[in-house]
C-alpha cells in the first residue's frame, strides 16, 4: 500500500462506511492498547504517577459528581479506549478517502489533540492551552 499523501486518480471507495467504522474501531482499540502498554513501561522506569484527567473528564461527561478514587483506573481506561476507538474512525475515513501518508498522520495528531482538549475544557477538567493564558495575560497589562 502506498504511503503517498494523495492518490492522483481517486478510485471508488473499496469499503462500505460500516466497514470503515469497524476497521477504525479495531485499529483504535489496538492503538490504545499499544500506547497504554508503552506508557505503563515508561511510568515503571521514571516513577511518574498516572494522570487521572481523562477519568475525571469521562465522569463529568456522564454527570458523575464524585467518582471513587479507587475506581479512577477504570474511568481512565474507559476514556482512553472510547476516545481512541472514536478518533480512529475519523482516521479510517481519511484513509479510505485517499488521505494517507505522513501528512495524514500529522493531520490526525491535530484531530486527536483537539478531541482531548475540547472535552477536557468543556467539562472544566483540563487547563487552557498555554497560548490562551499568555494572550490573556498580555491583554490585562
Amino acid at each position: 500500500m502506498s504511503r503517498r499523501t494523495t492518490i492522483p486518480s481517486q478510485p471508488s471507495r473499496p469499503f462500505s462506511a460500516g466497514t470503515c467504522v469497524l476497521y477504525g474501531i479495531g485499529a483504535g482499540l489496538l492503538g490504545v492498547a499499544a500506547m497504554t502498554a508503552g506508557e505503563k513501561i515508561e511510568q515503571f522506569f521514571t516513577g511518574r504517577p498516572s494522570s487521572y484527567v481523562p477519568g475525571y473528564t469521562l465522569a463529568r461527561l456522564l454527570s458523575v459528581s464524585n467518582p471513587e478514587k479507587d475506581g479512577m483506573f477504570r474511568w481512565n481506561m474507559a476514556m482512553h479506549y472510547g476516545q481512541g476507538a472514536v478518533a480512529a474512525v475519523v482516521r479510517a475515513f481519511m484513509s479510505a478517502g485517499g488521505i494517507r501518508g505522513p501528512f495524514a498522520d500529522f493531520m490526525f495528531v491535530s484531530v486527536r489533540l483537539a478531541i482531548d482538549q475540547t472535552l477536557e475544557n468543556w467539562v472544566g477538567v483540563g487547563a487552557l492551552p498555554w497560548w490562551v493564558s499568555c494572550a490573556s495575560h498580555l491583554h490585562l497589562q
